[in-house]
């Protein structure tokens, strides 16, 4: 392994991204970091200058749709398997 490869191993969340995992801990690390990567990407290839705390504010509620979107039928699943 390479010591770029090492690095982007030992890769560690930035606070946004810990916050996020915190408060959505229904959804995987991996899928609130992209969220995040995805929120900064999109504001520079708009060309728009995001402050921290408007990359939280749009990736949280971007998270929060994913969380409500979740389908019928995967709720029920869930109970099923419960009882």
């Amino acid at each position: 392994m390479s010591p770029t490869q090492l690095i982007w191993r030992l890769h560690i969340p930035s606070p946004i991204v810990r916050r996020l995992s915190r408060d959505f801990a229904e959804l995987s690390p991996g899928t609130v970091e992209r969220c995040v990567a995805d929120v900064e990407r999109r504001g520079r290839h708009l060309g728009v200058d995001l402050t921290p705390r408007l990359v939280e504010l749009v990736a949280r509620e971007h998270l929060m749709s994913m969380v409500k979107s979740e389908p019928p039928s995967a709720r029920r699943a869930e109970r099923s398997s419960g009882e």
